[in-house]
């Protein structure tokens, strides 16, 4: 099986994402944050692995 470079990336998209969405959504700032820090963190972690 091949390994897409990009593959992580959409998970992010998808899941923070749409988690990020949804909390600004229902205006809970809080969540909000704690859903994009976690994004930026494990963006940071994936690119520094490789």
């Amino acid at each position: 099986m091949k390994n897409f470079s990009f593959s992580n990336v959409t998970v992010f998209i998808i899941f923070f994402g749409i988690a990020l969405i949804e909390a600004i959504q229902k205006d809970n700032w809080l969540e909000a944050f704690l859903f994009l820090a976690l994004g930026a963190m494990s963006l940071w972690a994936d690119f520094q692995k490789k």
